[in-house]
């Protein structure tokens, strides 16, 4: 009867055990296998991204057509020559070429070519501004020095979109056109700008829209306004002359009409515009625009260019609206014309033309585009933002008591023992774990609390056996202790 007792209580000792062996090694098996699953995701995630490497490094020459005959350059009244095709190897169909979407690194490399040679036109400044670039002290005064001696070579005999062209160019740098060497540009425009044709209407309501100027350069903006969208044709664009729209005066005028879109049909008249990129410029096959005529009968990076500027600037994003074979877009399309030192071509695959006009019209149009993703407005807004004054702060009519000093260790009563996030920094109190960064944050993700944990694994199983074993013994003892008395 006494070994009977002793039986039953190490089968019952050995009931009680038998729950934690099995969690424990439960728990130890499946750690082992997520184990195997996360080396299983690293392997793949490091195919990939050899993968992902590989296709990068096939990006920019790609995604091109072979092209010929030249088209206008931005304000430019005289067709321009035929390009000479290089010797350079065939260049990628648009179909079978990795695609470059990386319009920042373009941005940032098409800059820093402007700034390497040196380049001073206005348009220069105007692209380096809107790319994000922070011209220097010395840089400012040579563009103040190279404006003031155009404006001085012009004795006084100055077209509207002359003065224009430098009231963008001494906005950007943050001066002053109405009092710029001895010359009050805004006034001159005022009195041109409504005579001088389509062009010097367009810059004209940019150039008076670089800052606030006044009540009478508000009303010249909008009598330009109203002369420009009369001159909008049944297509939906505008044209240099004649009534075949022309891509680069429609993007132009869009980038104007989009700094108004709160004037009365402004908006209707982007909308025609947009539909006429849509269903007449936008080639499908390389993701760029062409709408052939007198000036422009291949495609190019100019007038390219211009169409990014006037739709980002109508508030129109070119990369999802207008998706091309096998997804090219008007951003692909514009960074497969940069060369590798930064310089954008003009005609796909040639080195003919004026690569420094390319590559500043093409800074300034990815510019556009990037302050349309960030929501910034228009690249020829040079109105400096005053911040409001904090309002004055009120005296609380019922201040809080002062805290009572606690005792370390004791916590008032009704107060949780749980500390919040903003009464603990973790950072300083957890120590540093092996698998975390400078910052001190954790490289797993999870949060710092959670890291520190101690893991599970051997361990936690043999020592779930051990305080089994222990409890049997216990239990076993704890019998033949008790038949003993009796």
């Amino acid at each position: 009867m006494k070994r009977k007792q002793i039986y039953t209580g190490l089968w019952a000792s050995l009931l009680l055990l038998a729950p934690a062996v099995t969690s424990a090694t439960s728990a130890h098996a499946t750690d082992i296998q997520t184990g195997q699953q996360s080396v299983a995701t690293s392997q793949l995630s490091a195919s990939q991204s050899t993968s992902s490497q590989v296709a990068s490094n096939q990006l920019v020459e790609t995604s091109r057509q072979s092209q010929g005959v030249a088209s206008r350059s931005q304000v430019t009244e005289v067709p321009a020559k035929t390009a000479q095709t290089t010797n350079e190897q065939p260049a990628k169909s648009a179909a079978k070429a990795v695609l470059n979407r990386d319009y920042q690194g373009a941005l940032k490399r098409g800059a820093q070519q402007l700034v390497a040679s040196q380049d001073t036109e206005v348009w220069s400044a105007l692209a380096l501004i809107s790319s994000g670039a922070q011209l220097t002290t010395a840089q400012k005064a040579t563009f103040h020095q190279v404006f003031a001696e155009e404006l001085t070579g012009m004795a006084g005999h100055y077209s509207a979109t002359d003065l224009e062209r430098l009231t963008i160019g001494i906005a950007a740098i943050g001066e002053d056109p109405t009092q710029f060497n001895g010359i009050n540009l805004i006034a001159e425009i005022i009195k041109k700008a409504a005579t001088a044709g389509i062009t010097g209407q367009v810059y004209g309501i940019i150039a008076l829209s670089t800052q606030d100027y006044g009540s009478q350069a508000n009303q010249t903006i909008n009598q330009l306004i109203d002369l420009v969208l009369k001159q909008q044709n049944t297509a939906g664009g505008w044209a240099f002359f004649g009534s075949v729209s022309d891509l680069d005066i429609t993007g132009m005028t869009m980038s104007a009409l989009g700094m108004h879109r709160d004037q009365p049909k402004v908006q209707s008249a982007l909308d025609r515009a947009v539909a006429l990129l849509k269903t007449t410029g936008f080639v499908k096959a390389t993701g760029g625009f062409l709408i052939p005529g007198g000036f422009s009968t291949e495609e190019n990076s100019n007038s390219t260019a211009m169409a990014i500027l006037g739709l980002a600037a109508a508030g129109v994003n070119p990369a999802t609206t207008f998706i091309g074979d096998n997804g090219a877009t008007p951003i692909t399309n514009l960074i497969a014309y940069q060369k590798a030192d930064g310089q954008f071509r003009w005609m796909m695959g040639s080195d003919d033309g004026a690569l420094s006009m390319s590559t500043e019209q093409a800074v300034y149009a990815l510019g556009q585009y990037d302050y349309l993703l960030k929501g910034k407005g228009s690249i020829y807004n040079f109105k400096k933002v005053v911040p409001e004054p904090d309002p004055e702060p009120k005296p609380d009519p019922k201040p809080a008591p002062a805290p009572k000093p606690s005792i370390p260790g004791k916590k008032p009563a009704g107060e949780s023992s749980a500390s919040s996030s903003s009464e603990v920094d973790l950072d300083k109190t957890l120590p540093k774990q092996p698998g975390y960064k400078e910052d001190g944050m954790p490289l797993t993700g999870t949060t710092a609390t959670q890291d520190a944990l101690p893991q599970t694994g051997h361990q936690s199983v043999w020592g779930s056996v051990l305080a089994g074993l222990f409890m049997l013994l216990g239990v076993a003892g704890y019998q033949t202790r008790r038949l003993k008395q009796r």
